[in-house]
Parts: structure tokens; sequence; C-alpha cells
């Protein structure tokens, strides 16, 4: 790997999280047994987010972190700068639109599963409002999406973290570690997945475009993964 892709997959893993649970795939036997189910997109960020790679302060100390917090300080300024054009070109574009759109038109081409209705999205994610979608869904799953998006020193990077819980009674059997105090609960889920897009090097001309296309690549992966059960 050179290190070109080194930045760019340190990058997209800083962007999802780096979650510590490991990724589960949907089987071919819960796929059989999944009936309706609901699916919700939150996505708090309102904006393009524009960040820089914090500056590595190393070995040196409190002088090293606050002299590393001050570069960092100018270079999101000048980042803030020369992003301006791009917010300048996003002033009537909405990605969370454009995220709901390719996403159902997306899961309508599912092959076995099956939504309920179509996806929503809800700017607010916490664990509150996640359990209250789940108390009140009469699905035989939900599905979650957590979607962020930057610019990171000229690059556009989103990434969408995507997990799944079982309500049906032939569904509770293939949780993991099951604890039924806690619905959403990480060893509840049956599936648990992590999805990414990047472009580097974008231009104003083209990050309504970029962005666009982003939100149609996390949705077709999405599909394709659904679409293919182990």
């Amino acid at each position: 790997m050179n290190l070109r892709n080194l930045f760019l997959f340190l990058s997209i893993a800083a962007l999802s999280g780096c979650a510590v649970t490991p990724p589960m795939s949907i089987t071919k036997q819960e796929q059989h047994d999944l009936g309706p189910v609901a699916g919700t997109l939150f996505i708090p960020q309102n904006s393009l987010m524009v960040t820089v790679t914090p500056t590595n302060a190393g070995a040196t100390g409190l002088l090293g972190a606050l002299i590393a917090a001050g570069i960092d300080a100018a270079r999101r300024s000048a980042a803030e700068s020369n992003a301006a054009p791009m917010l300048a070109q996003l002033h009537d574009y909405d990605f969370r639109a454009v995220m709901k759109q390719a996403s159902n038109e997306a899961v309508g081409t599912l092959q076995t599963i099956k939504f309920a209705t179509p996806l929503d999205v809800e700017t607010v994610n916490s664990s509150t409002q996640k359990r209250i979608i789940f108390d009140n869904a009469s699905t035989s799953a939900v599905l979650f999406v957590d979607v962020g998006y930057q610019l990171q020193s000229g690059n556009l990077y989103i990434a969408a973290n995507v997990v799944m819980y079982p309500k049906s009674d032939k569904l509770l059997q293939f949780r993991k570690k099951p604890n039924d105090a806690e619905p959403l609960d990480a060893g509840n889920a049956i599936y648990r997945k992590t999805f990414n897009y990047a472009k580097l090097n974008v231009v104003a001309a083209d990050i309504k475009s970029d962005l666009t296309e982003g939100a149609n690549s996390i949705a077709s992966q999405l599909v394709a993964d659904l679409n293919h059960p182990i």
C-alpha cells in the first residue's frame, strides 16, 4: 500500500468511527426468515464539514501538543477559506434529500428483502431516538444507517455505518449475545457493515455531482451486500 492509499484508508477509517464490533453479513437463513424491514437514515450534519488531518505532536510533551494545536488551527482556517467556493456551490444542495432518494431507489431493487415503508431521514442520532423508532416498528427487523460526510484536506469522504436489529421471533435466534433488557445492544444485531466513498482533490465545480455520486455509491454498496447473503 503506497502512502497516498494509506492516507486515504486512514481518513475513511476516522470518518467511519473504526467500530470495535466486527462486521456481520446477513446469512441465507436470516434472509429467508426476514419479513418486511423498517429502515431509517440518520444524518445529523446539515452541511459539508471542512477538516484537516491532525498534526502528530509525537513525543514532544505539552509544548509539542500546543504547537501542533496552533498549527492545526491555522490549517483549519486555511482549509475553510479554500473550501469557501465549494460551500457556496452547496447553498441550494440538500445532501439529506439526495441520500434519502438514492437509498430508497436502491432498496427498491432488493431481490428478497423488502422494506415496509420508504426510508426516512432523522437529524438527531441518539440511542433514545433509535429506541423509539425500534419500539414503534411493527416489522420483522429494523435497519439503522448512520451517515457522515466531510471535506478533509481537499478530499471528500462519505461513510455509512449500518446495523440491523431483529424483532420477529424467527430472527431472535440469530442474535450473537442476546440481551432482552436492551434490544439495541450490540450483541443483538444480526447485521453490521460500514460502507465508504472517497474522492480525491475535489473542486467547486464538481462538488454537487461528487456528493451525489457518493450517496449513490453508498446506497448501491448496501444493496449489493444485502443481496448476497453468506
